[in-house]
């Protein structure tokens, strides 16, 4: 079934000219969040290996949690302009390839189905039949909307999607509250937590948009992450919010808030919060 849909497009996409590339999380992202950014196509163009050596490459990205996979689009014309070493001293190989048009309608919504080996570059004619067309969604695969104050659980890579995108159902329901938020650091044998609160005429959405473009938000031990762990020092965070309020609530009625929440989670004294 998918592939006759997708050689019904395509005539010359057949399974002996093609591989697949099934992209999953690489020790340092996952290519969902990379896709959900805009920035998947530069980031498949760099490889350790000549993985793509077919007429015809078909990306797909990996759905957190579940054996399906997201296409991103039919690439050909691929070619390798340039080879050099990463910052491990390993070997890249920069290609250069062309997006086919025919699939655009296709790029952000074609959900497959398929229980991959442990291999992510697939030959097309030795696994086509096991592909299952799992759905074709009603838009492009983007950040959820808005799901309620109690639900939000995020990362700061679907954070820094939300404002680079000004999704309007976050903007509109961030910006209308005031609130105390909890920053969980997943970082293995480093959790810890951080409770902050934000007020103002923007509430939470112009303090998490701080948070979007640093990472830190200027909070001093959250600073000092950064300096021992680098750029991507925020790569494990998660965004959640404790408690709401009206945005008229005072600024010091706001810390008796916070400061409630830092007793109860012990964020001062095996946290991120210095006061």
């Amino acid at each position: 079934m998918l592939m006759r849909l997708l050689t019904s497009i395509l005539s010359d996409l057949t399974p002996k000219k093609t591989k697949i590339h099934l992209a999953q999380h690489n020790k340092y992202e996952h290519p969902m969040d990379v896709y959900l950014a805009g920035e998947f196509d530069e980031w498949q163009s760099s490889q350790t290996r000549d993985n793509f050596t077919k007429e015809f490459l078909i990306g797909f990205v990996e759905i957190p949690g579940s054996p399906r996979w997201l296409m991103t689009g039919v690439y050909n014309e691929l070619k390798i302009i340039e080879t050099k070493l990463d910052e491990e001293g390993k070997q890249n190989h920069i290609y250069s390839y062309r997006k086919r048009s025919e699939f655009a309608e296709l790029e952000g919504r074609l959900v497959m189905e398929y229980s991959k080996p442990r291999a992510n570059y697939l030959l097309l004619e030795n696994c086509y039949q096991d592909l299952k067309l799992s759905a074709i969604l009603e838009s492009k695969m983007t950040v959820g909307r808005f799901p309620g104050f109690k639900e939000v659980d995020i990362s700061h890579k679907e954070l820094k999607i939300i404002v680079k995108q000004g999704l309007e159902s976050w903007q509109t329901a961030l910006s209308s509250v005031a609130g105390v938020y909890l920053i969980s650091d997943r970082t293995k044998d480093e959790e810890l937590l951080y409770v902050g609160s934000a007020t103002g005429t923007e509430g939470l959405w112009d303090r998490w948009c701080n948070y979007a473009n640093n990472g830190h938000g200027d909070n001093t031990r959250i600073r000092d992450l950064h300096a021992k762990r680098g750029k991507d020092f925020a790569e494990n965070f998660r965004f959640s919010i404790l408690e709401i309020a009206d945005k008229h609530t005072g600024k010091e009625e706001m810390r008796l808030k916070e400061n409630h929440w830092k007793r109860r989670l012990l964020t001062r004294d095996s946290g991120l919060n210095g006061n």
